[in-house]
């Protein structure tokens, strides 16, 4: 009895380190991953996006009647699982997927593989996205009906980063800046009201802007605002705004620009009063090719560049299209893929990589951000303000947020139990000589840890819903410079910490750690 209790003393006060895929959240500008389930702002790290965007096929590869998609075939996934492990991301996104398929097999090979997923909400077909030609005809019951089900669809896994309202739905072709804006707020506050409603966790959700320097800064400005006084929080302004912004940026092309000439000096200043998390949703110029990456090193993870302000990005694109912009040639018949001279060298990029790392609670509680009507139609003046008015929410879409959807697919991780993940691949993987890889994926076993502890998560949910309607005074100004870094490499796919156990979660039972313990000191 007496080792016995000097095994659970031990355990409850002794350190414990722990690598797990839990729920990302947010805290002003930064993304955070929780260290461990007890998700303690001392030890959570900010968490860096470093990715690419996934969509074999391109936009013709998706197709609402077929019975695949992009994450419904495992040993696809498998695949391509092994190639993201290799390349060294954390994060993917993804465009399109059928809210209708059953997702749980691949995005429990992605989360055990460590990788995170940005997903778009919206396909090109009609009914199933906000049309910029018509917001005001195509913002209704059809739409959010569909984008409501892909939130049931993938609430439950751990390892969803969060969802894009839109994809470059304001931009610069005939009248759409200056009609679109109030309808992507009220996607947004519908999306956001939906999670809250039916959702166990707060999901991120975020719009990816149009490669346009002054209309994306105008987008930036007017959908991170929730303020109309600079003072106090404004509710249906804080409900309809972005949590996370991306830019899609072409500027950078490998071989010819440097910092100056791709007007990447121009991002710190013009986007540092930022209180939502910025990332790069795309890029990767292919001007030059292969392309040699170097703004990864040179500008975006660096705080000599973009690091005190940005928080990563994705690279544009896993597979190789007409458009040349792949990473990866797939054979359509076979199944097999092979590298190109462009994986290469992304992955060395990546592998040189070195952030800092930046502590949950030495961030700023700021949020408040003021809507200047005057500064965004000085930036781009056909921008549609619209006074910050928000479209009303039709009674349709009221009824199916109180009710939900009532989709029969919702998704969630499978236990081992349930579903062995597949640590070899069923297609051949060459790489960019043509030598083909004997292709093993590694899964590290605490990526099992999905589930933050009860008390945990239950005080971080009260806390993300009473900011939402909270007034609070503060700056809209950021200071960068405020947060406290320790210079550490950030090559892995996930954050390592440290955790003082005091309670132990179920999942950090099963994990297997509880046993190891148990074992070595027994």
């Amino acid at each position: 009895m007496l080792c016995k209790n000097l095994v659970l003393g031990l355990i409850a006060v002794a350190p414990v380190l722990v690598e797990a895929m839990l729920p990302i959240h947010i805290k002003n500008y930064r993304f955070i991953q929780p260290s461990s389930p007890d998700n303690d702002p001392k030890k959570n790290k900010v968490f860096y996006v470093k990715g690419i965007d996934y969509q074999p096929g391109g936009s013709s590869g998706y197709d609402s009647a077929n019975e695949h998609d992009i994450l419904s075939d495992p040993d696809i996934c498998a695949r391509d699982a092994y190639a993201f492990q290799q390349l060294g991301i954390n994060t993917i996104r993804i465009y399109s997927v059928n809210p209708d398929l059953n997702h749980d097999k691949c995005m429990t090979i992605l989360n055990d593989a460590g990788i995170y997923v940005i997903l778009d909400v919206n396909s090109g077909n009609y009914g199933e996205n906000l049309n910029r030609a018509d917001p005001k005809g195509s913002y209704g019951a059809l739409y959010l009906s569909r984008v409501f089900k892909m939130i049931d669809a993938f609430k439950n896994y751990p390892n969803l980063l969060g969802f894009f309202s839109g994809n470059e739905v304001i931009n610069d072709q005939a009248d759409y800046a200056e009609f679109v804006p109030p309808y992507m707020r009220a996607v947004q506050r519908d999306m956001r009201q939906y999670i809250a409603k039916h959702s166990n966790r707060t999901i991120p959700v975020g719009y990816s802007a149009a490669d346009n320097t002054d209309l994306r800064l105008a987008t930036f400005k007017y959908l991170q605002c929730n303020s109309l006084d600079g003072k106090k929080i404004d509710k249906a302004l804080n409900e309809s705004r972005s949590d996370f912004f991306g830019l899609n940026s072409y500027e950078w092309c490998s071989g010819t620009s440097d910092w100056k000439s791709s007007g990447f000096d121009k991002l710190n200043s013009t986007f540092s009063d930022a209180v939502i998390p910025l990332i790069f949703s795309e890029y990767g110029c292919n001007k030059n090719l292969p392309r040699t990456f170097d703004e990864v090193t040179d500008a975006i993870y660096t705080d000599k560049g973009l690091g005190k302000v940005f928080s990563g990005g994705l690279v544009y694109e896993y597979a190789e299209e007409a458009n040349k912009y792949g990473l990866v040639n797939l054979d359509e018949d076979d199944k097999s893929l092979s590298y190109k001279k462009d994986f290469v060298n992304l992955k060395d990029r990546f592998s040189k990589v070195k952030t800092n790392t930046t502590f949950e609670n030495k961030l700023s509680n700021n949020t408040i951000y003021k809507c200047d009507k005057n500064a965004i139609l000085k930036i781009y003046k056909k921008f549609g303000v619209a006074n910050f008015t928000i479209p009303k929410q039709p009674k349709e879409i009221t009824d199916m947020i109180k009710k939900g959807v009532k989709g029969d697919n919702i998704g969630k991780l499978l236990p081992p139990k349930n579903y062995t993940v597949p640590t070899s691949v069923k297609y051949t993987i060459k790489d960019q000589n043509g030598k083909t890889l004997k292709a093993t994926i590694k899964y590290e076993k605490n990526n099992t840890i999905n589930e933050l502890t009860k008390h945990n998560a239950t005080k971080k949910a009260v806390e993300n819903k009473e900011s939402n309607v909270t007034s609070i005074a503060s700056s809209a100004s950021v200071s960068k410079t405020t947060e406290t870094s320790i210079s550490s490499s950030s090559t892995s796919s996930k954050s390592k910490g440290d955790a003082a156990m005091v309670e132990l979660s179920t999942s950090f039972i099963q994990s297997g750690i509880f046993a190891v313990i148990i074992s070595a000191l027994l």
